[in-house]
C-alpha cells in the first residue's frame, strides 16, 4: 500500500496547486476520486467522508459535495440513511449493459467527427507499447491502468463529436472498474494481449484511418468481454462481486 499512498498524496498535491477556477478543480477532484474507485483504493463499502476529502484538498465542502453527486448519479457511490456515501458494489448484469453501450461506441469512433490522425497521436502510442513491454511479470495495477488510461486517451483524442466524447469517455471509466476486481485471475497473458492491442492501434494510426483504429478498439473490446465471461466464478455470475483481498 506505500505505493498506492505515495502516488494518491502526489496527486493530491497536485490538484491542491491547481487552483485555476473553480470548475477545472472541481472536475479534477471528481477524477481524482473516481480514479481510486476503479482502481480499488476506495473498495466497495468503503465510506467517503466530505470532511475529510475537503481538509485533503483544503477546500470548502461545496466542490466536495457536488463531485460525490455527480459520482452517485454515475453510479460509483450512494448515500445510506445513518450510514453516509459509501462505494458502492459491482453490478454484473449492469456492468454487462453499460460494456454493450461501450462496444457500439467505439463503432463510431471513425464515423461522427473523427479528427485527423497526426504523428504527436502515432508517437504516444509507440511509446506506450514501449512501457507495456517493460511491465514487470508480477502484477502491477498502477502501471497497468495508467498505460490504459493513456491509450484510452489517445483514442479519446481522435472524436471530435462532443456528445460521443463525453459519452466514451464517461463509459470507458464505468467499465474498467471491474477489471480490478478480476485482475488478480487474469493477469497471465494481459501484458501480451495489451502489446498485440498497441501494436494493431500503431498500424491503424500509420494508415492514417480512423475507422481502422475504431474497427481495433472494438474488437479488442469484444474480446476483453469474453475473457471476463469466462472468468467470472459461476456463483458471481449474477450479482456483486468483491474485491480482491491484496490491494496494491
Amino acid at each position: 500500500m506505500a505505493s498506492a499512498d505515495t502516488d494518491i498524496n502526489r496527486r493530491a498535491a497536485k490538484v491542491r496547486r491547481d487552483r485555476s477556477g473553480g470548475h477545472r478543480l472541481s472536475t479534477e477532484i471528481y477524477e481524482e476520486i473516481r480514479n481510486r474507485i476503479c482502481r480499488l483504493i476506495y473498495p466497495p463499502e468503503h465510506l467517503i467522508r466530505e470532511a475529510d476529502l475537503a481538509r485533503e484538498f483544503e477546500i470548502s465542502r461545496t466542490p466536495v459535495r457536488q463531485v460525490i453527486q455527480r459520482l452517485e448519479i454515475e453510479g460509483y457511490v450512494e448515500t445510506r440513511n445513518g450510514v453516509g456515501t459509501i462505494v458502492t458494489n459491482i453490478d454484473i448484469p449492469a456492468f454487462r449493459d453499460v460494456y454493450e453501450m461501450r462496444l457500439k461506441f467505439a463503432e463510431l469512433v471513425g464515423v461522427m467527427s473523427p479528427r485527423a490522425i497526426t504523428d504527436d497521436h502515432i508517437a504516444k502510442m509507440e511509446e506506450l507499447l514501449d512501457r507495456t513491454r517493460a511491465l514487470p511479470a508480477e502484477i502491477d495495477r498502477q502501471a497497468f491502468w495508467e498505460i490504459n488510461c493513456d491509450r484510452h486517451a489517445v483514442i479519446l483524442a481522435l472524436i471530435g463529436n462532443t456528445a460521443l466524447h463525453e459519452l466514451y469517455d464517461s463509459y470507458y471509466f464505468r467499465t474498467s472498474r471491474v477489471w480490478y476486481f478480476v485482475i488478480d485471475r487474469i493477469w497471465e497473458g494481459q501484458v501480451e494481449a495489451l502489446c498485440a492491442e498497441l501494436e494493431e492501434l500503431i498500424r491503424a494510426l500509420k494508415s492514417g484511418d480512423c475507422q481502422a483504429v475504431a474497427n481495433v478498439e472494438r474488437n479488442h473490446l469484444s474480446y476483453y468481454l469474453v475473457m471476463f465471461d469466462r472468468t467470472l466464478d459461476a456463483g458471481n455470475a449474477g450479482g456483486p462481486i468483491s474485491a480482491p483481498r491484496n490491494n496494491r
